[in-house]
C-alpha cells in the first residue's frame, strides 16, 4: 500500500535534496587546501654554518695567492711572505677544526688555547685586509712563514747577529708538530732576518729522539758552543753540547746529556721529567748553566717546588752541579727561560713567570743568593716569555716571544733600559 501522496512527495524530496546541499558544502569546508605542486628540478636546501665557512676559507685562500709578491715599499718581501704563511696556517687549522681533521692529540690541553673556526677566519681576514691596506699587520714580529719562534738565542759574529729558536708551527702546540730542529736567521738590524737552514736535527732514536729545545751558544777557544735541551718521546728533559766553527754547521758532543739534576731534583728518564732551557754566563774562568727544573720538598704538600737549576763548568763539557735558586715568584709554576747577566758587580736573573711575564731576581753571586727584585722592581715586561739579554758595545737589548691568538707566537726585540732607582724596563726600537 502507498501512504505517499504527491504533495508528501515533494515535499520528502526537497528535505532530501537540502541535507545532501548541506553535507556536500560541509565537507568542502572540511578539506584541507590545496597546495601547489613544486616545479620540476633541484629542491634547494638551506646551506650549512659549516659549508659556509669552508666557502669562506676557499675565497680567501684565493685571495691570498692573488696577492702575490710585495711591491710595497712599506712591506719587505720577507714579512710579507710570513703573513702570508700565518694567514694560511689559521684558515688551515679553521678548516681542520670543521672537518675534524686535526692533528692526533698526544696530550688533552693540545685542544685547548685556540678559538671557534669562525673567529680564526676572522682573525686570518682581518690580517689580510691590513696587507691590502700596504700595512704590515705583524710589524716588528719575526716568523718564518707560516712557523713560529719560541725559545730562542742571539749571538753576533762579525757585525752579523745571528738568530736560533724552536722552530715550531703557526696554530698548533709544540706536540701536535713536533720541533725537530733549531731554525736559524741572521741581521744586521735586530730587526730584519734573513732565514737559513735549520741546524741540529733530532735523530730517530736517542735521548733526544723527539724534539730539542732552547739553545744557547757562547764563544769558547775560538770556537761556538751550544747547551740546548734535547727531549726523548716519553719527555724527558735534559741538556746537550754541540759545537761549530762558523754557526752553520754543528756537530753533537758526546753520545748524551752533559747536565742533569743533581740529587736535590725530581727527574727520571721514563717520563716527563724538567731539565730544560739552557743558559750560560761567564765569571772569571767559570761558566755558570742556569735551567728551569723542579725539586723534592720532604713533608710538604705539595711535595715538589718549581726551581732554577745551577751547574758551572770551566771547559763547557765535564759540569759539576751547584743546586739551585729558589724563587718565591714561581714555586709552583716553572721559572722558564733563566737568563743571568752581571752589571756593576751584580748578577741578574730574567725569567719567564707563568703570571708576571718576564721578571728579575738579583744575587751578589753567580751561584747562591738569589731573590726576586722587590714588586714595584720585578716585572720588566708583562705577559711575555722567553726573553733573553744582549749587550752590543754600551748598548743592552733584551728579546721576547710575544702571543696572539690560536698559538701564534713571535720573536721581537726591544732596548734594555737600567734606571737609577733599579727599575728594569724595556724600550721599543725605533
Amino acid at each position: 500500500m502507498n501512504f505517499l501522496t504527491p504533495i508528501n512527495a515533494m515535499l520528502i524530496k526537497s528535505i532530501i535534496s537540502i541535507v545532501l546541499i548541506t553535507l556536500i558544502l560541509t565537507g568542502c569546508k572540511s578539506q584541507p587546501a590545496k597546495t601547489s605542486m613544486p616545479l620540476k628540478g633541484k629542491i634547494e636546501h638551506p646551506i650549512s654554518k659549516m659549508e659556509t665557512q669552508l666557502t669562506r676559507i676557499t675565497e680567501l685562500r684565493k685571495k691570498v695567492a692573488e696577492s702575490g709578491n710585495s711591491k710595497s715599499k712599506n712591506i719587505t718581501p720577507a714579512n710579507f711572505e710570513k703573513t702570508k704563511g700565518i694567514i694560511l696556517r689559521l684558515l688551515e687549522r679553521a678548516e681542520q677544526t670543521l672537518t675534524d681533521k686535526l692533528p692526533k692529540a698526544r696530550f688533552d690541553w693540545e685542544r685547548h688555547g685556540f678559538t671557534s673556526p669562525e673567529k680564526m677566519i676572522d682573525q686570518a681576514e682581518g690580517y689580510l685586509n691590513i696587507l691590502k691596506e700596504d700595512k704590515d699587520p705583524l710589524q716588528g714580529k719575526f716568523a718564518e712563514p707560516g712557523g713560529t719562534v719560541i725559545d730562542h738565542c742571539l749571538i753576533k759574529k762579525d757585525g752579523l747577529f745571528h738568530l736560533f729558536y724552536i722552530r715550531g708551527k703557526a696554530a698548533t702546540h709544540w706536540p701536535e708538530w713536533p720541533a725537530r730542529n733549531f731554525g736559524h736567521a741572521t741581521s744586521k738590524d735586530l730587526l730584519n732576518w734573513e732565514t737559513h737552514e735549520p741546524v741540529i736535527q733530532s735523530p730517530e732514536k736517542g735521548w733526544d729522539e723527539y724534539q730539542v729545545w732552547a739553545p744557547h751558544i757562547v764563544k769558547h777557544n775560538g770556537e761556538y758552543y751550544m747547551l740546548y735541551t734535547g727531549v726523548s718521546y716519553p719527555c724527558c728533559q735534559c741538556i746537550g753540547l754541540a759545537k761549530s766553527k762558523d754557526l752553520f754547521n754543528w756537530e753533537r758532543i758526546g753520545d748524551g746529556p752533559v747536565i742533569t739534576p743533581g740529587e736535590w731534583g725530581i727527574w727520571k728518564t721514563n717520563g716527563w721529567a724538567d731539565c730544560r732551557d739552557p743558559s750560560m754566563l761567564k765569571v772569571g774562568d767559570t761558566y755558570y748553566c742556569y735551567y728551569t727544573a723542579v725539586r723534592k720538598v720532604e713533608g710538604a704538600d705539595p711535595s715538589h717546588e718549581y726551581c732554577v737549576g745551577i751547574s758551572s763548568s770551566k771547559n763547557l763539557i765535564d759540569w759539576k752541579d751547584e743546586g739551585f735558586a729558589r724563587l718565591e715568584t714561581s714555586l709552583k709554576t716553572p721559572p722558564e727561560s733563566p737568563f743571568a747577566v752581571e752589571k756593576d758587580g751584580k748578577f741578574y736573573l730574567f725569567y719567564t713567570s707563568y703570571e708576571h711575564g718576564t721578571v728579575v731576581a738579583v744575587s751578589d753571586h753567580p751561584a747562591k743568593g738569589w731573590k726576586d727584585l722587590p714588586e714595584d722592581k720585578l716585572v720588566t715586561m708583562a705577559g711575555i716569555s722567553a726573553s733573553e739579554v744582549l749587550k752590543d758595545g754600551d748598548d743592552w737589548y733584551i728579546s721576547l716571544i710575544s702571543h696572539a691568538q690560536n698559538e701564534l707566537h713571535f720573536f721581537e726585540i726591544r732596548k734594555l733600559i737600567w734606571h737609577d732607582d733599579g727599575k728594569i724596563t724595556a724600550e721599543v726600537i725605533d
